[in-house]
């Protein structure tokens, strides 16, 4: 079954989000949320609902963000059913002087619903990624097949 229209869809929703950050206003982030939406940002907090997304990324766009502009990569779209797709995004981020406390990139899972004719995210989920070694052979497979020391 081809989902490319919904695929399009799903990407929209980052590039509004992506677009809102650079605009650095939270309302444009918060957009492609759904109006009751779960998002952890990473440090681990989390806000529900699209008026809060959007206050916190208002107070963080404002702050320690305020010179910060981002850009995704959308790495996969996958469909659980034709109404719910769970995606994995990359962002890195650029900011005068160097990101706050070193931050240059991102990876978030979320999850996109569908109701009707409209998509909306549901879960962002956004972390650090970090460098260790890897555990063995299945990290190693996973992390395509380089051990990471």
């Amino acid at each position: 079954m081809a989902h490319t229209s919904d695929e399009a869809a799903i990407r929209g929703l980052i590039d509004a989000f992506t677009e809102g950050w650079n605009a650095h206003d939270g309302k444009a982030c918060a957009r492609p949320f759904a109006l009751d939406a779960d998002f952890t940002n990473i440090m681990g907090l989390r806000a529900h609902g699209r008026d809060l997304i959007a206050r916190g990324h208002d107070e963080i766009l404002s702050t320690i963000f305020r010179t910060a502009r981002i850009s995704s990569t959308v790495e996969s779209i996958r469909f659980i059913r034709p109404d719910v797709a769970v995606a994995d995004v990359a962002f890195s981020m650029k900011s005068e002087g160097g990101g706050p406390f070193g931050l240059v990139q991102s990876q978030a899972g979320l999850v996109a619903t569908k109701e009707g004719d409209s998509w909306s995210i549901a879960v962002f989920r956004n972390m650090v990624p970090f460098q260790r070694p890897t555990a063995g052979p299945i990290e190693q497979s996973i992390a395509g097949g380089a051990a990471k020391a």
